[in-house]
């Protein structure tokens, strides 16, 4: 006997969560024994990063892969699809193989023994909350439509709008005055799926008033939102599971601007000319920089208290973009802390200050 794998997390599972794989040897008594995990994109034989572990006190070891996988993840950048796309950069599949090093003696070089055994698991940018689910650190594969949004949401024609499913096909049906005028089937390209439901992305149905996405035992209702209020802010945002949800809000954006400017001092009058005089455009102190600091700060309308729980993950979220007109701009949520003192036999529904920055700041001047 060698390497054993004695447990192993899930798959598909999630890099916001521990993926620890248990693995024991029966070389352990050797010299200088190390256990070493080899990371490989599924099918590749490039080593993407290689791990070395002592023993523990049981002879045994317990690796976390989550953070290093994590590391090449990246984001599909899927808003503006017009078609069912499978997600090559948000869900990966990697090989991690076990092995093993000792030498004959505690000053002896020691022998490598790589590849010995191995596991396979494909994982994405979610997270699991161990201490509030009953499947530990393992994700819930019974989800379909990722996303904790209510299954009532609003839309605008002019909004980019997508959602992902999990594992199954998917249909979109557009109803105009209460009748059906267009329904599109989507076969899953994956297990992971991208699915366009605006018709912005369609482009095909531009008279929309409903539009429901239906998969299997789940199914969100989308309603025009018909608010004639000419501000509004347009919010994609990377949501718990990993992937792209949106948020609309009708209210008023405040901008707050502070202004770093550094001087200089110089003489009024410059003795060292053979003659000098009174010049009213000459300046004592010279401004030589200005610097600009953005930042701006809406109020949500009233929302449910479903919606307020799921808004919780646009605070939280490491990636948060603003549609304008077709374009997605990068932003930070300046929010660092959120207090919640609140009794629904008082208040039915919430309303959130929302601050957030330009992750690209105007150039200093």
């Amino acid at each position: 006997m060698a390497i054993t794998i004695l447990n192993q997390p899930t798959t598909p599972n999630v890099t916001g969560t521990n993926l620890i794989y248990s693995i024991s040897s029966s070389n352990v008594p050797q010299y200088q024994f190390r256990y070493i995990a080899d990371i490989y994109y599924s099918g590749s034989a490039t080593r993407l990063a290689r791990f070395k572990y002592p023993q523990n006190t049981y002879g045994t070891v317990n690796i976390d892969v989550a953070r290093p996988i994590g590391d090449y993840l990246d984001t599909d950048y899927n808003w503006k699809i017009s078609d069912s796309s499978s997600l090559s950069n948000s869900v990966k599949e990697f090989d991690i193989e076990f092995g093993e090093e000792y030498g004959t003696s505690y000053s002896s070089s020691v022998t490598t023994y790589a590849g010995l055994t191995s596991a396979s698991i494909e994982v994405f940018n979610g997270s699991v909350y161990a201490s509030q689910t009953t499947y530990g650190f393992n994700w819930n594969s019974g989800s379909t439509i990722l996303s904790n949004a209510p299954t009532t949401q609003s839309f605008s024609n002019t909004d980019y709008l997508t959602s992902t499913i999990y594992n199954s096909n998917a249909s979109v049906s557009y109803y105009r005055t209460g009748s059906l005028t267009a329904k599109v089937d989507y076969v899953s390209a994956g297990a992971f799926t991208a699915i366009p439901i605006s018709p912005l992305n369609v482009a095909n149905y531009l008279e929309s008033d409903v539009i429901t996405l239906d998969v299997t035992g789940s199914s969100i209702r989308y309603e025009v939102d018909n608010d004639c209020r000419t501000e509004k802010q347009r919010l994609a945002f990377i949501n718990n599971y990993g992937f792209w949800d949106y948020y609309t809000s009708n209210t008023p954006i405040r901008r707050n601007t502070n202004i770093n400017r550094k001087v200089y001092e110089q003489t009024f009058a410059d003795l060292s000319q053979r003659t000098t005089t009174y010049d009213s455009a000459n300046r004592g102190d010279s401004q030589y920089y200005t610097e600009y600091t953005d930042v701006f700060e809406f109020t949500t309308d009233s929302v449910t208290p479903e919606t307020s729980q799921w808004l919780r993950e646009l605070w939280e979220s490491t990636g948060v973009f603003i549609q304008s007109g077709s374009n997605f701009i990068p932003v930070n949520i300046l929010n660092s802390s959120e207090t919640i003192i609140n009794s629904r036999a008082r208040n039915k529904n919430y309303q959130y200050n929302v601050q957030y920055q330009f992750s690209n700041l105007r150039e200093p001047r």
